[in-house]
């Protein structure tokens, strides 16, 4: 398995990301993180992630995109946890990651917070009945 953060990793288009905020909200908070999410079955599994730090919070573009990088860098490494278990059901399976602290957390911190997200999100999907 590929640890790239590539296009196809990439959750893009207004069509797909409204997808996961309408309709039932199917969501999961682990501070300082909140994740939106929305399965689908499909022939082959497939994970995308998006990832937004609100503007409110923090007023200066380098810190909302440091906290992105370090988000992004703790997805890359980790997320294998959670396409092995999409693989093996054939969903697909689309994720919006807001964060929702107030300060810059540490790498170490995060990477914590975005293996239990992809753990939970794993078992929520090997539990998910095809319908």
């Amino acid at each position: 398995m590929s640890v790239n953060f590539g296009k196809e990793d990439r959750l893009k288009g207004n069509k797909i990301v409204s997808k996961i905020f309408e309709g039932p909200k199917k969501s999961l908070k682990v501070f300082p993180f909140k994740a939106y999410y929305s399965v689908s079955i499909v022939k082959d599994g497939l994970v995308k992630y998006g990832i937004s730090v609100p503007k409110k919070k923090f007023k200066r573009a380098v810190d909302r995109n440091k906290i992105k990088r370090l988000v992004k860098e703790a997805l890359r490494l980790n997320k294998s946890i959670l396409s092995q278990e999409v693989d093996k059901q054939n969903v697909e399976i689309h994720i919006m990651i807001l964060f929702t602290g107030e300060k810059i957390p540490t790498y170490h911190f995060i990477e914590i917070k975005i293996k239990e997200i992809l753990s939970r999100l794993a078992l929520g999907v090997k539990l998910y009945e095809k319908k």
